[in-house]
């Protein structure tokens, strides 16, 4: 089972070479240091990322998670009050 930390949101900028529209995180996990992870934009603009806590998989790479919505496209798992980046999701 991956395992799963909150991460705070440091960079947001478009996806170069991707096939459709995505973005690339850069994304501090604490004493985990910083990873880059991509998704795809949804209804969120890049500014309004950045800042914000959100919960990564680390498993071979970092991948956030994400609801389907069918209206909104990704909708961001995260945390409701501020913890410390690389706080373990139990």
């Amino acid at each position: 089972m991956a395992e799963l930390i909150v991460g705070r949101v440091l960079e947001v900028h478009d996806h170069p070479g991707s096939r459709a529209p995505s973005y690339l995180l850069r994304i501090d996990l604490g004493g985990r240091g910083e990873r880059e992870a991509q998704m795809e934009p949804g209804g969120y603009a890049k500014d309004a990322l950045v800042g914000t806590l959100v919960v990564v998989s680390l498993d071979d790479e970092p991948i956030l998670l994400a609801a389907r919505s069918h209206a909104h496209g990704p909708v961001l798992l995260r945390p409701d009050s501020d913890v410390e980046p690389g706080t373990i999701v139990a």
